[in-house]
């Protein structure tokens, strides 16, 4: 994530420039620096309890750990029982989350403040009321209407998103590419010529990606001499070529190559008006919604994609799309959702499961396949969200244990995510029956009855 000190050492006439000064703004596409919408929840829990703001805290300090919150995208692999032993700095940052909610939850109309002491209105308790009785998305879905409501943000995302890419509708991509992935290993990387070649290899790479992904034929060459160009100036990089750079500072110069393309993309290519930090929030708040999805894990591709689940239109005749709001103009926001139980859906997505299946399989030359690389292949080409492809695998294994699908379907659990050294759930398991599933394998013309 790109923040300010990233941006020492550039002057104010480059690419960042605008950027800089954008970072003291608060424009309407900007948002709170949480991302995940279940600190909301925990919020209004805390409110729901206690009305000073002390204590508030203090129950919102315990219940973020019990639901494993993190102050990433990424949710927590586990949670310290003992909340009284946060240092000084984890203190600080809780509290700045804290304040952050109290505040989006006001503008929300979820909480009042009267005499110095919170308390839920009637909004707040119907929101509560619904995560309990619901669960979580319903939940996210009535939040999704109250941004609306206020800022339209996912409006102006979504429709960004097929004017940016009408060559494959409505997709983002932002590709990274260290070194390594370009067959160049840290260790021969020490002078400038040796960035340098890293720096053409990548913009080849990008310019490629641009083309294959975005349609278009794009010259990147005077972008890349103006980053190489205050790259010097800021003296991470010697201005003679065969000399030496200081070893410490690769990770921060390869860093400064990683932000200043993603912000190219995002500015220049796409055309997103805003700043990098409210677009991140963004994506992945309308991803727990289900109607964005975005991913670092989607195969065959090294970086970030984004696309939506959803459009923005008047009016639709297809049963697949589910409207979630309307607006003033009496234009609404339909989300894509395929009834699992229809038969042609459900033969869409087997056949969907299928083709990502025995696709990776041939490059990984492997039976069982990582089942979340099949997720994120069937997620893109049928445009459903993660929580849609569990139904329908769910339902697709049903019909497969009772012998009514004319393939076979294995799924097993390789090692569960709270198994490896992996601090924070970097991808939503696959829940099938009950059971944490990540791994899966099919036989075509053998029906089912596997487990």
């Amino acid at each position: 994530m790109l923040k300010e000190k990233d941006l020492k050492g550039f002057k104010k006439n480059d690419l960042f420039s605008d950027l800089i000064e954008a970072m003291n703004l608060t424009p309407l596409k900007s948002v709170k620096s949480f991302y995940l919408l279940e600190y909301f929840y925990v919020l209004l829990k805390s409110v729901e309890k206690y009305s000073d703001e002390p204590k508030i805290f203090e129950s919102f300090k315990a219940l973020k750990q019990e639901h494993r919150l993190g102050e990433s995208k990424y949710k927590k692999l586990t949670w310290d029982h003992d909340r009284n032993i946060l240092s000084k700095l984890q203190e600080d940052r809780y509290q700045k989350t804290f304040k952050e909610v109290l505040e989006e939850s006001q503008e929300y109309n979820l909480i009042e403040n009267v005499n110095d002491y919170w308390r839920l209105t009637e909004e707040g308790r119907k929101l509560l009321t619904r995560y309990q009785s619901e669960g979580t998305l319903p939940f996210n879905r009535a939040l999704f209407k109250l941004m609306e409501a206020k800022y339209q943000a996912f409006r102006q995302l979504v429709t960004l998103f097929y004017k940016a890419n009408k060559y494959q509708p409505g997709l983002l991509i932002f590709p990274s590419y260290s070194p390594r992935l370009l067959d160049l290993e840290k260790p021969a990387i020490k002078t400038t010529a040796d960035i340098i070649q890293y720096s053409k290899l990548l913009v080849n790479r990008l310019q490629q990606d641009i083309q294959k992904y975005l349609g278009e034929s794009r010259n990147l060459q005077k972008e890349n001499d103006e980053l190489l160009a205050r790259l010097t100036e800021s003296k991470l990089l010697p201005a003679n070529l065969n000399d030496k750079f200081d070893p410490k500072e690769y990770h921060s110069i390869i860093s400064k190559f990683r932000n200043f393309w993603r912000i190219y993309f995002l500015r220049e290519i796409y055309q997103y008006e805003s700043i990098m930090f409210s677009f991140d929030r963004w994506i992945y708040r309308g991803k727990q919604i289900g109607v964005i999805h975005a991913t670092d894990f989607y195969p065959y591709f090294h970086g970030k994609i984004v696309y939506p689940i959803s459009v923005i239109t008047k009016a639709t005749a297809s049963k697949d799309f589910q409207k979630l709001y309307d607006y003033p103009d009496d234009i609404g926001f339909y989300v894509h959702h395929p009834i699992v139980e229809d038969n042609d859906n459900q033969n869409k997505f087997v056949d969907g499961l299928v083709k990502a299946y025995f696709g990776l399989r041939r490059s990984n030359r492997s039976y069982f396949v990582n089942l979340l690389a099949v997720r994120e292949l069937v997620c893109y080409n049928l445009k459903i969200p993660e929580y849609l492809f569990d139904q329908f695998l769910e339902e697709a294994y049903k019909l497969n244990l009772r012998g009514q699908l004319n393939i076979g379907i294995s799924l097993e659990v390789d090692r569960l995510p709270e198994e490896t050294q992996a601090l924070y759930l970097a991808q939503e398991p696959v829940m099938v029956e009950g059971k944490y599933r990540n791994i899966i394998a099919i036989e075509v013309g053998k029906r089912g009855n596997s487990r």
